[in-house]
């Protein structure tokens, strides 16, 4: 029996699973699905490789903390690990493009070429990218193990941004638009994230890029997992599949046993649960349920989450004409009875392997709140039929926006996949279909767990949802931080060493 049971084969649950076995403790993962990755997932279409994950990875940058931890999971492991484009993405309003360029220099002036009447925000906004790079996610300890001489250094790294966080933080990202006449310029701040998520974001996701930290693993998201799923193993560790938990034995405030609906059990000293918190205390009690979440639950207005309709195309044809990401406008169309007037798609002719032979796989995204689960859940409950149906409906109608827009590969498009909120819901149990955290608003302080739950001494908490917003590196370092709090309050090593016991 392993000393350590982790719950979620997830990032985090397997970041968690390599730090244990570095650490010296024998660990087994518990995975309810067929396959270890959770949210960061993939899988094969007719032939084509279907990524819905991972769209860009923070921590490609040699010179910020998250990316020591990317190499000591094993995902980077060289320079040639990492894709980089000169460009995140285009955006086309009525046939005037622009782009976010790497080299900040090269967008300002572009966009001033194309929204002269915006000079002046122009600039400021790329002064703001570039103020922001100095934003670091604190990766090698926890905060409360970092100490005064740990976090004084931290805030003289970011001392630059601290003023315009400030000045910032209060703003929406629709807010900060409207500083803007372009239309082009609102959708470039916009992207393909909620408008209500604060200004921040954008100026951090657009600093990370432009300074190369924020590119593609080559392979995406099956890169990622199979990579840390084999450093784990090589480390001694276990993973099995199909063992979903369902219910624990909690005696003398710790977990004593946790039971799984194949009818096993498992009776370790030590418990992570890595995944979403809703699934975790569903299986430990909702009793359990902290003021840290429970408020979080009840003020969807202050926390909200987002989801995604997903939908795969593949192309006959090598697509190499096309932009990687592109935001453009459209006909207006319908999704869960919401207006859409945009279309944001992604493709992944630079990967290697994701389509046969002189083909390519397209993704297109669409931003779906958190009260538009409640009709795809609806949907899916009571006539799977007409839930069908409304997915074939949408890629029709995205289909002949994209034939429009791209004539030349008419006729050569043709539907692999389509994923919606009741998707992410069924196969990961995300919470309301959400595949990262809750947002980050304006409204609110940025909230981070401490990733224990009181009255439960041997149990520790990994994964997106301890940090707004989530994503990828906060599902890596709290997976991370779960063993260095174990180690601590166990009075243990917290040297990660490369030692396996037996």
């Amino acid at each position: 029996m392993s000393e350590l049971a982790i719950i979620g084969g997830g990032v985090s649950g397997l970041a968690a699973g390599i730090y244990a076995q570095m650490s010296g403790l024998e660990s087994e993962i518990f995975e309810s699905h067929t396959v270890v990755g959770g949210q960061c997932t993939s899988w094969t279409r007719k032939g084509f490789h279907i990524d819905n994950c991972v769209h860009w990875m923070t921590g490609t940058s040699p010179k910020k903390e998250i990316y020591k931890v990317w190499q000591e999971v094993g995902v980077i492991t060289k320079e040639e690990d990492i894709l980089r484009h000169d460009y995140f993405l285009q955006v086309d309003i009525d046939g005037v493009k622009a782009h976010v360029w790497r080299n900040l220099d090269k967008m300002k002036q572009e966009l001033l070429s194309v929204a002269p009447e915006d000079e002046k925000e122009i600039k400021k906004f790329i002064k703001l990218i570039k103020t922001f790079q100095a934003i670091e996610l604190p990766s090698m300890v926890p905060n409360e193990q970092m100490g005064f001489c740990r976090n004084m250094k931290l805030v003289l790294k970011m001392l630059k941004a601290i003023p315009a966080f400030a000045k910032y933080q209060k703003l929406t990202l629709a807010e900060y638009a409207q500083r803007f006449k372009s239309p082009i310029i609102h959708r470039i701040i916009y992207n393909y994230v909620p408008e209500q998520f604060y200004v921040i974001s954008a100026f951090y996701m657009y600093a990370m890029f432009t300074m190369g930290n924020a590119d593609l693993p080559v392979g995406g998201s099956d890169s990622i997992t199979n990579r840390m799923r084999d450093k784990y193993l090589s480390l001694g560790g276990k993973i099995s599949t199909k063992k979903k938990a369902i219910n624990v034995e909690i005696n003398n405030k710790k977990i004593t046993k946790i039971k799984f609906t194949d009818g096993s059990d498992v009776q370790p000293k030590y418990v992570i649960f890595a995944t979403d918190p809703d699934v975790t205390f569903n299986v430990i009690g909702r009793q359990y349920l902290d003021e840290h979440f429970k408020f979080s639950y009840e003020h969807p207005d202050l926390y909200p989450v987002f989801s995604d309709v997903n939908l795969y195309f593949a192309i006959d044809g090598k697509i190499k004409d096309l932009p990687i990401m592109e935001i453009f406008n459209c006909e207006p169309y319908q999704v869960a009875g919401r207006d859409h007037k945009v279309i944001i798609t992604n493709n992944y002719t630079d990967q290697p392997n994701f389509a046969p032979e002189g083909k390519d796989v397209m993704q297109i995204l669409m931003v779906q709140y958190d009260y538009e689960y409640k009709y795809w859940d609806d949907l899916y409950n009571t006539d799977r039929e007409k839930y069908k149906a409304e997915k074939q409906r949408i890629a029709d109608d995205i289909l002949k926006r994209l034939e429009t827009h791209y004539p030349q590969y008419k006729g050569k498009f043709t539907l692999l996949e389509v994923v919606t909120p009741k998707s992410f819901n069924r196969f990961l149990g995300s919470y309301k279909g959400s595949y990262m955290g809750f947002i980050q608003t304006p409204y609110t302080k940025k909230e981070v767990h401490k990733g224990v739950i009181e009255g439960l001494d041997n149990l520790y908490l990994a994964g997106q949802w301890l940090q707004t917003p989530g994503g990828l590196p906060n599902a890596l370092v709290t997976g991370k931080f779960a063993i260095q709090r174990l180690l601590k309050r166990e009075n243990m090593s917290d040297k990660f060493c490369s030692v396996k016991k037996h």
